[in-house]
């Protein structure tokens, strides 16, 4: 984590401060997702809203020591559910932007009319990039790209650019741990429901690799896969 920010900050004072960074559940939310059986109850939202909310400002502190100056949102107080499709109040990420601040938001529970649901940091990626028209959206992840197979297959090679109408194609294999909003595979998929012609590069990388997250950002040729309509 600290490795990462310290690369964000790099990226900040040399390349762009316009930068919205959004995280997912990783060991906090997504096993307290798996053990409840209804994750909309009041002991589920509760337990979720919190584990989340903690994460988060680990995730601020180190963003911070590096001289970020980052502004967390709490997604579920942004965010609603209206007849199955998510709306993020978007005023106040463009106020923080507009003063070279850095919007911090992540996955989390939202609330609708009746009960709530999981909305993934991929889909906010997503819905933030069809609404705010970035150049580019980058997903860092634990892997070089997307495979043509699991990558766990020896045979498996990475595909340099994938058409999100050739998804059906793609052998995804089963999503390794804790995932409880499904993987690589629903990663791409929800581009086919956001992805908007007017961003310039979709791009799924290593965030393991030293630099790759600065090089991202900074528009570097990098190994990765890049997403395209």
């Amino acid at each position: 984590m600290n490795r990462i920010s310290k690369e964000i900050a790099h990226a900040y004072r040399k390349c762009t401060s316009r930068i919205i960074i959004i995280h997912g559940g990783g060991s906090f939310g997504h096993y307290v997702v798996e053990q409840h059986d209804v994750p909309h109850s009041c002991n589920a939202i509760n337990q979720i809203v919190l584990f989340m909310r903690e994460l988060n400002m680990i995730i601020t502190d180190s963003l911070s020591f590096f001289g970020i100056p980052v502004i967390p949102f709490d997604t579920h107080a942004l965010t609603t559910i209206e007849d199955s499709e998510i709306h993020i109040h978007l005023k106040p990420i463009v106020y923080a932007l507009n003063l070279n601040s850095v919007p911090l938001l992540y996955g989390d529970i939202v609330l609708k009319e009746s009960g709530a649901v999981i909305v993934s940091g991929d889909e906010i990626s997503w819905y933030l990039g069809r609404q705010l028209k970035p150049s580019r959206i980058l997903f860092a992840t634990t892997v070089d790209g997307v495979y043509d197979k699991d990558p766990a297959n020896p045979d498996a090679k990475m595909i340099r650019i994938i058409k999100l109408s050739d998804l059906r194609t793609v052998d995804f294999g089963k999503t390794r741990g804790f995932d409880v909003t499904g993987g690589m595979k629903t990663k791409l998929s929800l581009g086919l429901k956001y992805l908007d012609e007017g961003i310039k590069e979709v791009l799924i990388f290593n965030g393991f690799r030293e630099w790759s997250v600065y090089k991202a950002i900074c528009g570097y040729d990098i190994e990765g896969t890049k997403v395209v309509i």
